[in-house]
């Protein structure tokens, strides 16, 4: 009898807390690739201004690696849908704007640099702890 109860437990245990424990918010991981992406943005911008487009591309790159990273962790607060719909709208968008940097586009990489910083104030908006 207590071996049966232990075992429910121990199935209890593992079926509802460990995948909380899994699934938790990674508060160092999502600071670390958020002041990376206010430098890397820093940087495109410097780099845009000299209409250097594979620095651009390069940092462009950078910026899609990290959104990608956040996508993949759950947020601080709110809709995970959300989350990966804006991290993913912006690695999407990071990507247009390298392919913007191929063609040598500069109005377009800064349309899509533009798409870029709208999607982290609307994320900043939903999800700021």
């Amino acid at each position: 009898m207590k071996r049966s109860i232990a075992l429910t437990l121990a199935l209890l245990f593992l079926v509802v807390l460990v995948p909380t424990l899994s699934a938790q918010y990674n508060k160092d991981l999502v600071v670390q690739k958020m002041r990376s992406n206010g430098a890397l943005v820093g940087q495109i911008n410097t780099a845009v201004g000299a209409e250097d487009f594979y620095t651009s591309a390069l940092r462009l790159m950078d910026l899609a690696a990290n959104f990608k990273a956040l996508e993949a962790t759950d947020p601080p607060k709110g809709s995970k849908a959300e989350w990966e719909r804006i991290n993913g709208e912006a690695v999407r968008a990071a990507f247009r704007g390298v392919g913007a940097c191929g063609e040598q586009d500069l109005e377009q990489l800064k349309a899509e640099i533009g798409a870029i910083l709208a999607l982290m104030k609307e994320g900043h908006t939903k999800f700021r702890g």
